[in-house]
């Protein structure tokens, strides 16, 4: 044995590791002397879970996830350049090895009854460790820390880590990373050196000491009998770097030890005898990992062939760019698909994934759009695609809410409940928690409907942000209204995009329409030069490696869409204001049965409006149900019930049978099927305003005398700047471009010829000779926070900070860089009591499993700079990052704060107000 002093760094007297040490069909083989789950004591059955049974036990889950996904297949032949047998064998190796820091005192001690069970021998022998080493102890990371030096000679002379690309120690660090990181956090190289895993010699015998290295050294030699050596393959030789796919395999092998822990009965049952024949006994457990994969809702069964687009139109002719889907090459890469609002983008790139998903590039399909409510609209068309797209029962899941198949699958809040000693230490308690939140679980389903925020969030530091990550590299990611994102959230995206293309993945982005620089900028992030700037419209352009592939309609000309005009009427207003004249006017077009629609810029100005109009109504003889207010301040719950509401209301299949007025904010202009006779819109940038007006006669249908052609009112401003729109927006260009393009236009835009006409020159990057000076001098302060935005997102994405916990909080403020970035939970206390959230459940009764998800769906996002004066809003809670605002409750109805010199208002059809006292309400 060797003595004491080798505890600070093991140096081996061989160069290769000799797989001799141990034969698999040995049951006195030294590593059985180990657990890996340990029930608490007063539990029955087996009281612990031997450590190569879990090892392998995840490695099973992992096998049959890769018989059955070709995506994941795909993804990491594509990174290793082997076979299918050879990347599985290296794959599986390394994944049995994701607990190899269990292989140490200080973990064992965790269960120590169950230490002295499984081994009575060294369990006697010396060890003064205290109890806060024992509980400090993340095996995870110490498990690559151990892995280095135990082969520490063979990797000397190898430290050159960042310079050598065919350094040996960075092809086997490729692989440990990743798999050692699935508690959330991928260690990184110095953490070969961290001496915080090692032991001091005085704690331990050396006895001790080297017997459990030994014994590592030993389930090393085992798992190459296992996995590499039928495959022709050995640890004698490095794996290939596999650095490109380390989110996937991170994000893989955190699910599969999620999925492998589960000993629910009928499941991975703990098991503590060994056996002589390790590979009969890997074998039966393959069957448990089928049963769990589909259990959990994670194996895709996809109908095949793609039947074409015309299928998930119920039988109807495809149209316009949807004629276009049989023409693109079934390859992954990055499709930009153009079109105008109405036209059916989303069953053609919903047509697309399916071929892709038909010839096993991907498994799954993730849908990002711009806010909750254009989410919660799409999950409707996704679920009746998604019975067409996949057989049996697919898992569809909405991120903010349930969708109804998500409880068809396994039940992960009573699952993820500690069933272990280790409790919340434990993989299967704290990935389960993650997952049992549907903002996270949408990344495993068949089907995710998402907003962009959650997809942005898998390139920035927060802990498990890698399943994110393999989620979506295991899935075309679909990413909606992408014109719609700032500067911040496209330097994020950009990464997202680099991320999923290093995964050999796809990606489909749909639009109106994007600049050209714009297209050049997403194509950069794919590693390619979109050089051509192809002006017909519609138009599909597909990035697949180097090349660029345009597809048009000039070869079908009877699909290119008819054109038609939109009467713009434009009335100058004092901060853009609608006035008492044009609130009359609303009113009145109400009692001619028209369908009415206010956008505004502001959520207050949009509550100023909608108090002035129900005032009116009542004079006027209307009645109250007539007006709804719609904006992204409302607790979740409420604005479920509001979006249905609206849609019922305005959407394709509303009775209209009377006139209705709608005053929303920005919500109202992305992916929701709404239709309405007028519009009336403050000014905002050219592409937003051509979604507003897109929701102008959606429909065929009969109109009201007097509305029979589509109108947009646009306020413009009377003076010569756009106070605090431009803060909104932050490009006054834009602004002041869109508003000469609608002063010039004679009262009339012609569709679809204006998405190219408009759009390309107004976001044109060289100035234009007749733009006012203060225009000028606005673009170049803009400019520059344009390239500390970027700069921003980078150094985000490249972080070395440590990991934040995966909250809603931190997710607003590291993906948003505008305004809405603060999370605020009201809460009031009721009857009995009892502190409750505003949809009445209360909070002393939720454990730890239902505890964040009922926050999430009882939060809201306000403005940043409502918390810049103190005292205003209550402090930030240093725990969850959010603002906990106790209000009075009215009847459960009415709620009412105060702080400061603010009054805080909610209710439930009006959502959450601030008023300054002294301005009344």
């Amino acid at each position: 044995m060797a003595s004491n002093n080798h505890h600070q760094g093991i140096i081996m007297d061989y160069r290769t590791f000799s797989p001799q040490t141990v034969t698999s069909n040995n049951n006195e083989a030294s590593y059985w002397r180990y657990w890996g789950k340990a029930r608490p004591t007063n539990e029955h059955g087996a009281q612990y879970h031997l450590l190569p049974y879990h090892c392998l036990d995840v490695a099973a889950v992992a096998s049959e996830w890769w018989d059955n996904s070709s995506a994941i297949c795909h993804a990491f032949k594509k990174s290793t350049g082997l076979n299918d047998e050879k990347t599985k064998a290296w794959l599986l190796f390394f994944i049995a090895l994701h607990d190899y820091g269990k292989f140490d005192i200080r973990f064992q001690l965790k269960a120590p009854q169950a230490w002295q069970k499984v081994n009575p021998v060294l369990s006697q022998l010396s060890v003064h460790l205290n109890d806060q080493s024992i509980k400090t102890y993340n095996h995870g990371p110490a498990g690559l820390y151990w892995f280095y030096q135990d082969l520490r000679q063979r990797f000397e002379g190898d430290d050159d880590f960042f310079q050598d690309d065919t350094s040996e120690w960075k092809s086997w660090y490729s692989w440990l990373a990743p798999v050692t990181g699935h508690h959330g956090i991928v260690p990184q190289d110095h953490q070969k050196e961290n001496h915080e895993y090692s032991i001091p010699a005085h704690l331990v015998s050396g006895e001790l000491f080297d017997e459990i290295r030994q014994n590592r050294l030993a389930w090393l030699s085992t798992l190459n009998e296992l996995f590499l050596l039928p495959a022709g393959l050995s640890v004698d030789k490095s794996p290939p770097n596999i650095c490109n796919a380390a989110t996937m395999l991170a994000g893989f092998c955190s699910v599969a030890d999620w999925l492998g822990s589960c000993a629910e009965p009928g499941k991975f049952s703990y098991d503590n005898r060994p056996v002589t024949d390790l590979n009969n006994w890997f074998g039966n457990r393959l069957s448990i990992a089928k049963l769990m994969l589909k259990d959990a809702g994670i194996i895709s069964c996809i109908k095949k062939p793609c039947q074409g687009v015309g299928v998930l139109l119920d039988g109807k002719e495809p149209r316009q760019i949807q004629c276009l889907v049989n023409e693109m090459p079934v390859s992954n890469g990055l499709t930009l698909v153009e079109s105008s609002t109405g036209s059916g983008k989303t069953e053609a790139a919903l047509a697309y994934a399916w071929r892709l998903l038909a010839d096993g590039l991907a498994d799954s399909i993730i849908f990002a759009l711009p806010t909750q409510a254009t989410a919660n609209a799409m999950l409707e068309r996704l679920e009746k695609a998604a019975v067409i797209m996949f057989k049996g029962d697919s898992n569809i899941v909405l991120a903010h809410g349930r969708s109804k198949y998500q409880q068809e699958f396994i039940d992960l809040k009573k699952a993820c409940r500690p069933q272990t000693a280790q409790n919340e230490e434990e993989a299967w308690v704290q990935c389960g928690q993650w997952l049992a939140q549907s903002r996270k679980r949408v990344f495993l389903g068949q089907v995710g409907v998402c907003t962009i925020d959650q997809v942005l969030v898998s390139v920035l530091p927060l802990r498990h942000k890698f399943v994110r990550g393999f989620g979506i590299g295991r899935s075309v990611l679909i990413v909606d209204e992408v014109h719609a994102y700032d500067t911040y959230m496209y330097g994020l995206l950009e990464e997202v995009l680099r991320q999923q293309r290093l995964a050999g993945g796809s990606a489909i982005l749909l639009s109106a329409t994007l600049p050209h620089y714009q297209k050049k900028q997403l194509g950069r992030a794919w590693g390619v030069d979109i050089d051509v700037a192809n002006t017909s419209y519609p138009l599909i352009t597909h990035c697949h490696g180097s090349e660029v592939q345009f597809y048009d309609l000039e070869k079908i000309p009877e699909q290119k869409p008819e054109s038609f005009e939109v009467t713009v009427d434009l009335q100058f207003r004092e901060n853009l204001l609608p006035d008492d004249a044009l609130l009359d006017a609303i009113i009145h077009a109400a009692s001619l049965n028209a369908q009415i629609c206010l956008i505004c810029n502001l959520v207050d100005v949009a509550q100023t409006a909608f108090d002035r109009l129900l005032e009116k109504i009542s004079l006027k003889g209307l009645q109250k149900d007539q007006i709804q207010l719609f904006h992204s301040r409302f607790v979740f719950s409420d604005r479920q019930n509001k979006e249905k509401s609206v849609r019922d209301t305005f959407g394709s299949k509303s009775e209209r049978k009377k006139g209705n007025i709608l005053v929303a904010t920005q919500v109202a202009e992305q992916s929701l099927d709404l239709d309405f006779d007028w519009l009336i819109t403050q000014l905002c940038p050219v592409d937003l305003l051509f979604q507003r007006i897109g929701r102008l006669h959606r429909h065929i249908r009969s109109r009201p005398e007097g509305f029979e052609k589509p109108r947009c009112t646009v306020l413009l401003p009377a003076e010569e700047n756009y106070g605090l729109h431009t803060l909104i927006y932050g490009n006054s260009r834009v602004l002041w471009r869109t508003q000469y393009y609608l002063q010039q236009s004679d009262g009339k835009v012609e569709f679809p010829a204006a998405y190219r006409d408009w759009i390309e020159p107004v976001y044109k990057q060289d100035d234009w000779s007749n733009e006012p000076r203060w225009v000028k001098d606005d673009y170049l302060k803009f400019e520059d926070k344009l390239l500390t935005l970027r700069s921003n997102a980078r150094l985000l994405v490249n972080s070395s900070m440590n990991p934040l916990a995966d909250s809603d909080s931190h997710v607003a403020v590291l993906t948003r860089d505008g305004e809405m970035n603060l999370t605020v939970v009201p809460t009031f206390i009721n009857s009995n009591d009892k502190n409750c959230l505003l949809d009445g459940t209360p909070l002393n009764r939720l454990d730890d499993s239902n505890r964040q998800e009922a926050i999430n769906l009882n939060s809201l996002g306000v403005p940043a700079s409502w918390n810049r004066k103190k005292g205003r809003l209550p402090e930030i809670d240093d725990t969850t990052g959010m603002i906990w605002l106790p209000m009075q409750s009215q009847d459960c109805d009415v709620f009412n704060a105060s702080y400061g010199d603010c009054h805080y208002v909610y209710r439930h059809d009006q959502g959450l107000r601030r008023i300054f006292h002294g301005d009344g309400q």
